[in-house]
């Protein structure tokens, strides 16, 4: 799932609680429950852990992290979302585990069971389907979630 989905969703929480570190567990626990809908990227992940030059992924982690800095700041800019403490750690609970796992696969030590517990939720609604979603549909049904999250 792209970073601007849990991002989104990591500030919309921070948006309804009062406590920050509530805010950051419960963006945390947004970021897996997310992971298990399909989102087209399963293939690109396989192509980018066999061969760390894949560009396909490396062009999707740029336009991810681009998209995300900049869907913040409109939401931030347009007052759809405070920016304040809470908001800010809800967004970091709903990101966190993408850069954990990022740290996980650089390391091949630090952060082990978050790295299980990202790719079993990932995986878990593909398998039991036994369908892999195209990316264009992930990437259309992605940008649906934001959009219908934005006009709650």
């Amino acid at each position: 799932m792209l970073l601007s989905v849990h991002a989104t969703v990591g500030a919309i929480i921070g948006e309804q609680v009062n406590a920050p570190l509530l805010a950051f567990i419960l963006g945390f626990i947004s970021h897996f429950i997310l992971d298990i809908i399909p989102h087209g990227d399963e293939e690109l992940i396989k192509a980018y852990r066999n061969d760390f030059k894949n560009r396909g992924m490396l062009y999707l982690i740029i336009f991810d992290l681009i998209s995300t800095a900049g869907l913040l700041f409109l939401l931030f800019f347009f007052q759809q979302i405070s920016f304040n403490y809470t908001v800010i750690w809800g967004i970091i609970g709903g990101i966190i585990p993408d850069f954990m796992v990022a740290i996980h696969e650089i390391s091949h030590k630090h952060f082990c069971r978050t790295h299980k517990v990202h790719y079993w939720t990932h995986d878990k609604l593909c398998h039991t389907l036994n369908w892999t979603m195209p990316l264009k549909l992930g990437l259309l049904l992605q940008i649906l979630i934001i959009t219908l999250l934005i006009l709650r």
